[in-house]
């Protein structure tokens, strides 16, 4: 058996590629685009491509086109160093950090994430490169964008005037009531003899005695000794079969006998209350986070395909 010698090895390390050779491996890893002169390489947006299916999967919206993932890798690069030249690239403390933290909030131990990643495809350093582009990509969003985000009390008195019908005030009656009820164990007849009660003190209520005085002295319900009075009610805080009585009465009207398992009512509407919206006091809030956050969504896309791209010179040669 022939037996290659140390100089006879070096010999073959130093044999030139076949020109051949030489251009299968530039089509393997050829420059795709550059950054400000830095080369992006075929073999990066190979591996970039890899790591699709993951990040939809986390309900990222990934490209489906390499053109398209070109373009996000290129996007991701120049995030990488604007976070370098703003001073916020993320070091390695502050990844163990993160980490840790994601761990605790899981209940993890460290091989049962490096388990749960793997489950995933993904290893232990291309996780750590992940969280660190995470924390570099918030730091830059918090010092180029969140800050200078502002919502003035002019703009949220401005869209509240705009959008008055998506604060209405939730419908609320003032209401009396007359309860006859059923006992425990009644047999047919004795439900339709106090059901013959309710019927003849609604007539009375509704030719126009006192209802006030009716529930004094007739009503076993609540409020009795009041006159029958519940209160303000609003929708949501009564039997559905009240509530759907209460809220089709006008003020001043008697409703027909309402029939519960407890036993008879009858329910009088004396008015309605509420505004046709809440008071701007009590929505300002709301709004104020709802403007933000499209504020912080608008600028957002602005800066990250627009502001940022252009302090860069970038060449796509795909």
């Amino acid at each position: 058996m022939r037996v290659l010698t140390a100089c006879m090895l070096g010999a073959v390390a130093l044999m030139p590629l076949s020109p051949s050779a030489q251009v299968r491996a530039e089509v393997v890893n050829r420059i795709v685009a550059t950054i400000d002169g830095e080369p992006v390489t075929l073999f990066e947006l190979e591996r970039f491509a890899e790591q699709a299916p993951r990040r939809a999967a986390a309900g990222e919206q990934v490209a489906t086109d390499q053109r398209a993932m070109l373009d996000e890798l290129i996007l991701e690069k120049i995030i990488k160093k604007q976070a370098e030249a703003q001073g916020v690239a993320a070091g390695e403390q502050q990844v163990d950090a993160y980490v840790a933290s994601i761990r605790e909030r899981n209940n993890l131990s460290d091989a049962q994430l490096k388990e749960a990643l793997a489950q995933q495809g993904l290893t232990w350093e291309q996780y750590r490169t992940q969280v660190r582009t995470d924390i570099e990509r918030a730091a830059l969003i918090n010092k180029e964008i969140r800050n200078k985000v502002t919502v003035s009390p002019e703009e949220i008195e401005r869209y509240y005037k705009a959008h008055l019908d998506e604060f209405p005030t939730p419908e609320r009656v003032r209401a009396r009531l007359i309860s006859r009820l059923v006992p425990a164990g009644a047999s047919p007849e004795q439900k339709a003899a106090v059901r013959e009660e309710a019927e003849r003190i609604r007539k009375q209520a509704a030719a126009g005695k006192s209802f006030e005085e009716l529930a004094k002295a007739q009503s076993q319900g609540p409020g009795a000794a009041d006159g029958g009075d519940i209160g303000v009610i609003a929708r949501g805080q009564m039997q559905p079969e009240f509530e759907q009585a209460a809220f089709a009465l006008k003020p001043g009207e008697v409703s027909q006998v309402i029939e519960t398992v407890s036993g008879y009512h009858i329910l009088k509407v004396e008015k309605r209350e509420g505004e046709a919206h809440q008071p701007l006091a009590e929505v300002s809030d709301a709004i104020r986070e709802q403007l933000y956050r499209e504020h912080m969504e608008g600028r957002y896309e602005r800066w990250l395909k627009q502001d940022l791209r252009a302090r860069y010179h970038v060449e796509i040669l795909l």
